[in-house]
């Protein structure tokens, strides 16, 4: 599915407003309609006939007026806020206002705030935000952000019009406060800004509704893409019947370093079960000895050694592990200690696709000079900790505008950036931008993204090009995490499970038993 910015979404309204000649009042009547139906859902499972619709200034508050209209009509008790002066309104907004006084809905005028009175009985009404559109860039302020702090402590039934009032609809940051909806009903097509956190976590269930827009003017655009089953699909085709084991690549997983031998076992046995034909384990004889035995799917090689506490390479000997190689994975369990940035240096020289994860981006991070020497094709999978020190920033400034994070390592690096977490963002140095929905708080256990990079890693040496490869492998990743909340709970999932449930995830997906949001009118 796609999603589009602000301005992709303005234009596709007035061409199809100016150009093609639906009235303005037939999209927002369509929109208020949709509003108006998917607040009557609610009383199914809450016991509420009570309506309150707070509406601001623009045409948000006309989409709002027109779903007040369509809710009383259907005889629940609306009332109706205005957190500005009627005179502000024009245009189809105000027609549809004006059109109220007819319904018998009752309309407050509030640009102070709300009264007492309001709010109190709103404490058991479904609360409709129409304050702010998609057009907000700006940190809310005054009377509008003190309306919205109320609205969210009000315990009923809460639905946002087009997006949540707060949420930047470009990049999901919260501008200032945020109304925090149980449903986001949105038109045309989803916003960028409500699949990506935090603006994810104020929408609740997403409902992308036609209001007229033809469907082949929003198939053209393409400004980011929401990831689904059709990714895992295109990723995991039947395998051929003449297919053998060098037909699906061979991967090496550098890393594994003594006390953290698991990392490099997880992401080798994630590559195993994603597909790939081969998987060496590629680290010192000690953790070599160690790992021996433990999982009769992997291969050992020991071109690294320790010296006191450096990490000693073997040039010739690493160059023959890589010869014949498919992928590299480097990083798990790998380590930072004097050395190993020389051993990331050969593995960006070997020119094979790479995945640098973990300790590798650690010290990507204290060796600038590394991260503008990656080759195309190569993709990173920092966390936000991780992607705060390679930007020279901290977490909560990634946490709080992940879409730009992504860009800027992108650009800084060149290689496909995943940034990892809730709504895992894929960002291309050529600009595509992908976001995923999958996944579950199951997942954040230690390892977890150790699978992610053997999945990736498996991928890329079956020759899938890394922006399709990263894009399957999280979109996978959240899958399978999700199969494995089914079965064990929220709590208790380990890293282990992840690796031994993905081909079942695989098998899901494939069979188009998940898929995104809803979207009305559609069997999805």
């Amino acid at each position: 599915m796609k999603l589009v910015t602000a301005e992709t979404m303005r234009g596709l309204d007035r061409f199809t407003i100016e150009s093609i000649g639906v009235p303005g009042c037939v999209l927002m009547e369509a929109a208020g309609a949709a509003v108006a139906r998917a607040a009557m859902r609610f009383p199914a499972t809450r016991d509420t006939r009570r309506v309150l619709v707070v509406s601001g200034p623009g045409n948000n508050g006309g989409d709002g007026f027109v779903a007040a209209r369509h809710l009383a009509d259907a005889g629940f008790d609306v009332v109706t806020a205005l957190l500005c002066p009627r005179t502000v309104y024009s245009g189809d907004s105000l027609a549809n206002l004006k059109a109220l006084e007819w319904f018998g809905v009752p309309v407050i005028e509030a640009p102070g705030g709300l009264p007492d009175e309001t709010v109190a009985w709103a404490t058991e009404a479904i609360v409709v935000d129409a304050i702010f559109g998609t057009g907000l860039t700006r940190p809310v302020t005054g009377v509008y952000a003190d309306t919205i702090d109320i609205l969210n402590t009000l315990p009923g039934p809460c639905l946002a019009v087009d997006i949540p009032s707060g949420i930047d609809s470009d990049t999901g940051a919260v501008l200032g406060t945020a109304f925090k909806a149980d449903v986001t009903v949105t038109f045309g097509a989803a916003k960028i800004g409500h699949y990506v956190w935090p603006g994810r976590g104020h929408c609740g269930e997403i409902t992308v509704v036609p209001i007229g827009i033809p469907a082949k003017l929003l198939e053209r655009a393409d400004d980011l893409r929401l990831l689904g089953p059709g990714e895992i699909r295109a990723a995991f085709a039947p395998r051929p019947p003449d297919s053998y084991k060098n037909t699906f690549g061979h991967v090496a997983v550098i890393g594994g370093m003594v006390g953290k031998t698991g990392a490099a076992l997880l992401c080798g046995m994630a590559s195993v079960r994603s597909g790939a034909g081969l998987t060496t384990l590629v680290t010192t004889a000690q953790s070599g000895a160690s790992l021996e035995g433990r999982c009769p799917d992997l291969m050992i090689e020991c071109p690294l050694s320790t010296s006191g506490d450096w990490l000693v390479v073997d040039e010739a000997a690493l160059k023959g592990v890589l010869d014949h190689k498919g992928s590299v994975v480097a990083g798990p369990g790998l380590g930072t200690r004097p050395g190993t940035s020389a051993l990331i240096a050969s593995v960006i020289g070997c020119g094979l696709p790479t995945v640098f994860d973990a300790d590798a981006l650690n010290v990507m991070a204290s060796e600038h000079d590394l991260s503008v020497r990656l080759r195309p094709g190569t993709v990173i999978t920092p966390h936000p900790g991780e992607a705060a020190r390679m930007l020279g920033t901290d977490t909560a400034t990634v946490q709080a505008q992940r879409l730009r994070a992504a860009r800027q390592l992108a650009d800084a690096t060149g290689a496909v950036t995943v940034l990892k977490g809730a709504g895992s963002i894929i960002a291309s140095p050529d600009g595509r931008l992908a976001v995923s929905n999958s996944g579950t708080p199951a997942m954040a256990v230690a390892g977890a993204g150790d699978v992610l990079a053997g999945m990736i890693g498996a991928l890329l040496a079956r020759g899938i090009p890394s922006f399709d490869a990263a894009c399957a492998a999280v979109e996978l990743h959240g899958v399978t995490g999700t199969v494995a909340a089914a079965r064990l709970g929220d709590h208790g999932v380990a890293a282990t499970d992840l690796v031994e449930l993905i081909p079942e995830a695989t098998r899901i997906a494939c069979d188009g038993l998940v898929g995104p949001d809803r979207i009305e009118g559609s069997d999805d």
